[in-house]
């Protein structure tokens, strides 16, 4: 099996979108490297990427796959399925996806997909997902409340079969990379923090945590808020700089995925906050992948009651929040041992599948299943009958 994997990624940089894709990759390095030497030999795995890659980067190191650093990927890609032959081109990036069908349409019977966010009320976006869905071999959506709601979209409008739909939208979940066991443990009755990981931005409700500390702090002087982030979204950077010179914050700054998970641990209480106020109401249909890396490592997380966060979570998780005033009155309670154990353990079990090696495991399977059946032509539209 040869496939090809692309992700619009400008720069390695410790983030959300960044740490997935590797994670993945990584997670398929390590599959391939478990199986017999006789059977290793069947696989090649090949990565086009516009920077350079150097093994060891951000921790990541492979053994089966070889990264190629191109200024014009798409072109780069073509040519390598000219001589390679690839069985699968996996592209993460809706305009690479587009130009991938424009420049060689035959290309779209080996193309998987990964689509990370639409809006249903942007004809532009749609009118391209629907045009990628229609030529490509299989689209994989990051959450199933976001691949379901597409399935009841197309089943809408009529255009595809539900067995069409079923066989072609796959959920190709987030996840994390396994806790190693020497990075922290928290002695019994430490003070408990609060953090903050992952990019800021408006809706991900700084200025909530950084009210929620204030209170927290007139009973816990010694708790602290602490933040870590890749980036800032530019026109807010002004005004999370301000949050994050208040009293009680710990700016951090931009830290390895190691050592973030390392401060995670130190901390005790995550805080994955989404308000969101777009039309479409997208975002909630996912949840932020900061989540994911406080359950796996067992630490209580106190988010917003999201589509997504729900899927994630279960509809009775407890320690859903609203504002700042709900955020100080969750860490009383997880400042009981008895609780906070429970709610450790809760998250922990509800996160093992999307720990990357479980999680990579339907992606393998289906993979396998199409290579197995060969060539095949993508997904016709239903003949509609013509209006009278």
């Amino acid at each position: 099996m040869r496939i090809c994997f692309f992700c619009n990624l400008i720069e390695f940089k410790p983030k959300g979108n960044v740490l997935q894709f590797f994670i993945l990759l990584r997670a398929l390095d390590r599959k391939v490297a478990q199986l017999p030497a006789h059977e290793r030999d069947q696989y090649s795995f090949d990565c086009v990427l516009p920077f350079q890659f150097r093994n060891g980067m951000g921790g990541f190191t492979f053994q089966h796959v070889r990264f190629y650093r191109s200024n014009h990927p798409i072109e780069d890609i073509i040519r390598r399925d000219k001589n390679k032959n690839y069985d699968f081109i996996f592209i993460r990036g809706r305009n690479e996806a587009i130009k991938l069908l424009d420049q060689k349409p035959s290309l779209g019977s080996k193309l998987l997909f990964l689509a990370v966010q639409y809006n249903l009320n942007d004809p532009y976006i749609m009118g391209r997902l629907n045009r990628i869905f229609k030529h490509s071999r299989l689209v994989f959506f990051q959450t199933e409340p976001n691949a379901q709601r597409y399935r009841t979209y197309q089943l809408q409008r009529g255009n595809y079969s539900s067995q069409d739909l079923d066989r072609k939208i796959q959920v190709l979940p987030q996840f994390v990379e396994p806790p190693r066991d020497s990075l922290y443990e928290r002695p019994q009755g430490e003070p408990l923090d609060l953090i903050v990981a992952g990019v800021i931005r408006p809706r991900y409700g700084l200025s909530v945590a950084t009210k929620a500390i204030r209170f927290i702090r007139e009973n816990h002087p010694q708790a602290k808020l602490r933040v870590l982030y890749p980036s800032i979204v530019g026109k807010y950077k002004k005004q999370a700089k301000t949050l994050l010179r208040k009293s009680g914050v710990v700016d951090h700054g931009q830290k390895s995925m190691w050592t973030t998970k390392k401060l995670i641990l130190k901390s005790g209480i995550g805080i994955a906050l989404l308000y969101d106020k777009t039309s479409d109401q997208n975002p909630s249909h996912s949840y932020l992948s900061r989540i994911l890396e406080y359950m796996a490592l067992g630490v209580p997380v106190l988010t917003t009651r999201t589509i997504g966060n729900v899927a994630l979570l279960g509809e009775n998780y407890p320690l859903f929040v609203l504002d700042a005033y709900d955020i100080a009155g969750h860490y009383e309670k997880l400042c009981n041992h008895t609780f906070y154990q429970e709610m450790s353990q809760y998250v922990s079990s509800r996160g093992e599948r999307f720990l990357a090696d479980h999680a990579v495991q339907s992606f393998w399977a289906t993979v396998q299943e199409e290579f197995l059946i060969g060539p095949r032509a993508t997904v016709p539209l239903i003949n509609k009958p013509t209006p009278p």
